[in-house]
């Protein structure tokens, strides 16, 4: 971690072993991933550049819309990922500091910022679990 008066940065506390999907991904993969990885959020991409998020909210929405008891009975209508994803991605730079990325989570609605190189390309992902690890330590 960074001393005590450098900021400690977004990728010092991030998940950057990330599990990503394409847009064309059947949701039922999806939601395997959520299940598998017990995550959240599934970030999606083309190439490296992330295009989309599908959180398991966006899961619920699409079984609850279908009346099912559980998210894994209602995935059976060939939606991908891309059907239902969030484009609105809410990305922060993996050298921002924490306190940055504390401020943007804290002001929206986003419950995970996707982290991003350089390039634009993704370095990982920062969640409000994450930021709340971070704040607790």
């Amino acid at each position: 971690m960074s001393s005590a008066n450098q900021p400690v940065l977004v990728s010092e506390i991030m998940t950057s072993r990330v599990h990503t999907a394409e847009p064309n991904r059947p949701l039922t993969e999806i939601w395997q991933i959520l299940v598998d990885e017990r995550c959240h959020h599934v970030p999606i991409v083309e190439g490296d550049r992330p295009v989309g998020m599908v959180s398991t909210r966006d899961l619920i929405r699409v079984a609850r819309k279908r009346g099912a008891p559980k998210i894994s009975e209602g995935l059976y209508g060939g939606e991908t990922a891309g059907d239902v994803m969030s484009t609105s991605l809410e990305t922060i730079d993996a050298a921002e500091s924490v306190e940055t990325a504390i401020d943007r989570i804290g002001e929206g609605e986003f419950h995970a910022l996707v982290v991003v190189d350089e390039e634009g390309g993704l370095a990982g992902i920062v969640t409000h679990h994450d930021l709340l690890d971070y704040l607790i330590s």
